[in-house]
Protein backbone atom coordinates (compact mmCIF):
# COMPACT_ATOMS: atom_id res chain seq x y z
CA UNK A 1 0.00 0.00 0.00
CA UNK A 2 1.61 3.24 -1.01
CA UNK A 3 1.99 5.92 1.77
CA UNK A 4 -0.20 8.81 2.14
CA UNK A 5 2.97 10.96 2.22
CA UNK A 6 4.34 10.19 -1.38
CA UNK A 7 1.70 12.16 -3.48
CA UNK A 8 1.31 15.90 -1.92
CA UNK A 9 -1.92 17.33 -1.49
CA UNK A 10 -2.69 19.32 -4.46
CA UNK A 11 -2.54 23.20 -4.19
CA UNK A 12 -4.62 26.21 -5.76
CA UNK A 13 -2.84 29.30 -5.51
CA UNK A 14 -5.92 31.91 -5.41
CA UNK A 15 -4.88 34.89 -7.90
CA UNK A 16 -6.93 38.26 -7.52
CA UNK A 17 -8.27 39.41 -11.18
CA UNK A 18 -10.57 41.63 -10.14
CA UNK A 19 -13.96 41.29 -11.91
CA UNK A 20 -16.39 43.59 -13.76
CA UNK A 21 -18.71 45.52 -11.16
CA UNK A 22 -21.22 48.49 -11.32
CA UNK A 23 -19.49 51.71 -10.60
CA UNK A 24 -18.66 51.92 -7.02
CA UNK A 25 -19.20 48.38 -5.95
CA UNK A 26 -16.60 46.15 -4.41
CA UNK A 27 -18.75 43.83 -2.86
CA UNK A 28 -19.10 41.41 -6.27
CA UNK A 29 -14.88 40.52 -5.49
CA UNK A 30 -15.33 39.64 -1.78
CA UNK A 31 -18.35 37.39 -2.73
CA UNK A 32 -16.77 36.08 -5.94
CA UNK A 33 -13.52 35.29 -3.75
CA UNK A 34 -15.55 33.95 -0.56
CA UNK A 35 -17.52 31.69 -2.99
CA UNK A 36 -13.94 29.99 -4.65
CA UNK A 37 -12.51 29.28 -1.65
CA UNK A 38 -15.61 27.64 -0.71
CA UNK A 39 -15.32 25.31 -3.70
CA UNK A 40 -11.24 24.94 -3.13
CA UNK A 41 -12.06 24.35 0.33
CA UNK A 42 -15.13 21.72 -0.18
CA UNK A 43 -12.25 19.99 -2.79
CA UNK A 44 -10.12 19.44 0.01
CA UNK A 45 -6.71 21.78 -1.65
CA UNK A 46 -4.15 23.18 0.47
CA UNK A 47 -5.27 27.05 -0.97
CA UNK A 48 -2.97 29.75 -0.70
CA UNK A 49 -3.50 32.99 -1.22
CA UNK A 50 -0.43 35.16 -2.38
CA UNK A 51 0.30 39.00 -1.61
CA UNK A 52 1.67 39.31 -5.09
CA UNK A 53 2.39 36.93 -8.25
CA UNK A 54 5.97 36.54 -6.89
CA UNK A 55 5.26 34.70 -3.71
CA UNK A 56 2.63 32.42 -5.74
CA UNK A 57 4.97 31.35 -8.26
CA UNK A 58 7.26 30.60 -5.39
CA UNK A 59 5.00 28.78 -3.63
CA UNK A 60 3.91 26.95 -7.13
CA UNK A 61 8.03 26.20 -7.56
CA UNK A 62 8.15 24.80 -4.17
CA UNK A 63 5.51 22.33 -4.46
CA UNK A 64 6.01 18.70 -4.81
CA UNK A 65 2.74 17.95 -6.43
CA UNK A 66 0.43 19.58 -9.14
CA UNK A 67 -0.80 23.68 -8.20
CA UNK A 68 -3.98 24.69 -9.55
CA UNK A 69 -4.26 28.50 -10.59
CA UNK A 70 -7.75 29.90 -10.38
CA UNK A 71 -8.53 33.24 -10.70
CA UNK A 72 -11.24 35.61 -7.81
CA UNK A 73 -13.02 36.96 -11.44
CA UNK A 74 -14.99 33.54 -11.83
CA UNK A 75 -17.89 32.41 -10.57
CA UNK A 76 -19.14 29.06 -9.48
CA UNK A 77 -15.81 27.56 -10.11
CA UNK A 78 -17.15 23.86 -11.43
CA UNK A 79 -15.89 21.41 -9.26
CA UNK A 80 -15.52 18.74 -12.05
CA UNK A 81 -13.02 21.16 -14.19
CA UNK A 82 -11.05 21.32 -11.05
CA UNK A 83 -11.35 17.26 -10.24
CA UNK A 84 -10.96 17.03 -14.46
CA UNK A 85 -7.42 19.31 -14.24
CA UNK A 86 -6.11 17.17 -11.62
CA UNK A 87 -6.80 14.06 -13.37
CA UNK A 88 -5.33 15.75 -16.72
CA UNK A 89 -2.32 16.27 -14.71
CA UNK A 90 -1.81 12.35 -14.23
CA UNK A 91 -1.02 12.87 -18.24
CA UNK A 92 0.21 16.30 -18.82
CA UNK A 93 2.42 18.92 -17.59
CA UNK A 94 0.28 22.10 -18.36
CA UNK A 95 -3.87 21.85 -18.14
CA UNK A 96 -5.85 25.37 -19.40
CA UNK A 97 -9.79 25.81 -18.77
CA UNK A 98 -10.54 27.97 -22.12
CA UNK A 99 -13.05 31.29 -21.02
CA UNK A 100 -15.01 32.44 -24.54
CA UNK A 101 -13.79 35.77 -24.10
CA UNK A 102 -10.18 34.50 -24.91
CA UNK A 103 -9.15 34.61 -21.13
CA UNK A 104 -9.06 31.64 -18.93
CA UNK A 105 -10.29 30.38 -15.77
CA UNK A 106 -8.31 28.27 -14.19
CA UNK A 107 -4.79 26.49 -14.72
CA UNK A 108 -3.01 23.59 -13.94
CA UNK A 109 1.08 22.64 -13.51
CA UNK A 110 2.30 19.38 -12.53
CA UNK A 111 5.29 19.55 -10.37
CA UNK A 112 8.54 20.05 -12.86
CA UNK A 113 7.28 22.63 -15.09
CA UNK A 114 10.14 25.24 -15.14
CA UNK A 115 9.16 28.56 -13.03
CA UNK A 116 9.99 31.09 -15.73
CA UNK A 117 7.30 29.20 -18.01
CA UNK A 118 4.77 29.03 -14.89
CA UNK A 119 5.55 32.42 -14.38
CA UNK A 120 4.73 33.67 -18.24
CA UNK A 121 1.77 31.94 -18.35
CA UNK A 122 0.35 33.00 -15.34
CA UNK A 123 1.73 36.93 -16.32
CA UNK A 124 -0.29 36.05 -19.55
CA UNK A 125 -3.39 34.97 -17.56
CA UNK A 126 -3.51 38.20 -16.11
CA UNK A 127 -4.68 40.34 -18.71
CA UNK A 128 -8.24 39.67 -20.00
CA UNK A 129 -7.72 38.67 -23.44
CA UNK A 130 -4.63 36.19 -22.57
CA UNK A 131 -5.49 32.90 -24.22
CA UNK A 132 -3.94 33.33 -27.60
CA UNK A 133 -0.66 34.36 -25.84
CA UNK A 134 -0.91 31.76 -23.47
CA UNK A 135 -1.17 28.96 -26.60
CA UNK A 136 1.92 30.67 -28.37
CA UNK A 137 3.80 30.34 -25.09
CA UNK A 138 2.66 26.64 -24.64
CA UNK A 139 2.95 25.79 -28.33
CA UNK A 140 6.77 26.81 -28.56
CA UNK A 141 7.42 24.88 -25.08
CA UNK A 142 7.48 21.37 -25.42
CA UNK A 143 4.78 20.82 -22.35
CA UNK A 144 2.39 18.49 -22.84
CA UNK A 145 -1.01 20.06 -22.65
CA UNK A 146 -4.90 19.66 -21.79
CA UNK A 147 -7.44 21.57 -22.51
CA UNK A 148 -10.91 21.51 -20.05
CA UNK A 149 -14.45 23.18 -21.31
CA UNK A 150 -14.85 26.49 -21.32
CA UNK A 151 -16.21 28.38 -18.47
CA UNK A 152 -16.56 32.15 -18.09
CA UNK A 153 -15.44 34.80 -16.04
CA UNK A 154 -16.81 38.23 -14.72
CA UNK A 155 -15.46 40.44 -17.38
CA UNK A 156 -18.35 42.73 -18.36
CA UNK A 157 -21.99 43.62 -18.41
CA UNK A 158 -23.05 40.52 -19.92
CA UNK A 159 -20.95 38.17 -18.10
CA UNK A 160 -22.60 39.28 -14.85
CA UNK A 161 -25.93 39.28 -16.14
CA UNK A 162 -25.02 35.30 -17.69
CA UNK A 163 -24.00 34.65 -14.15
CA UNK A 164 -27.18 36.23 -12.87
CA UNK A 165 -28.93 33.93 -14.93
CA UNK A 166 -26.85 30.98 -13.89
CA UNK A 167 -27.26 31.18 -10.60
CA UNK A 168 -31.20 31.62 -10.81
CA UNK A 169 -31.44 28.79 -12.95
CA UNK A 170 -29.55 26.82 -10.44
CA UNK A 171 -32.19 27.34 -7.76
CA UNK A 172 -34.89 25.81 -10.02
CA UNK A 173 -32.65 22.37 -10.41
CA UNK A 174 -32.35 19.41 -8.37
CA UNK A 175 -28.99 19.40 -7.93
CA UNK A 176 -28.12 23.33 -9.68
CA UNK A 177 -27.20 24.35 -5.55
CA UNK A 178 -24.34 21.57 -5.41
CA UNK A 179 -22.97 22.26 -9.07
CA UNK A 180 -23.30 26.04 -8.88
CA UNK A 181 -21.79 27.05 -5.80
CA UNK A 182 -22.50 30.70 -5.27
CA UNK A 183 -24.08 31.21 -2.23
CA UNK A 184 -22.29 35.29 -1.61
CA UNK A 185 -23.14 35.77 -5.41
CA UNK A 186 -26.54 34.97 -5.30
CA UNK A 187 -27.14 37.22 -2.05
CA UNK A 188 -25.20 39.91 -3.71
CA UNK A 189 -27.18 39.61 -6.98
CA UNK A 190 -30.19 39.58 -3.85
CA UNK A 191 -29.40 42.42 -2.66
CA UNK A 192 -28.71 44.44 -5.72
CA UNK A 193 -32.39 44.11 -6.71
Amino acid sequence: MPDKHETPRPQAVVVIRPPWAPEGDGAIAQALREDLLEVLQLLRLRIHEPRDPAAGLKSIADNKGPSLVTFTDVPALPPDCVDGALEDLDEFDVVVGPCPDDSVYLLAFNHGVEAPMIEAIIKAALDPECLPEIANLLEQSELEVAVLPPWFRIGNSNQLSFAESLARLSLMSEDGDEQFTADRLRIWFENRQ
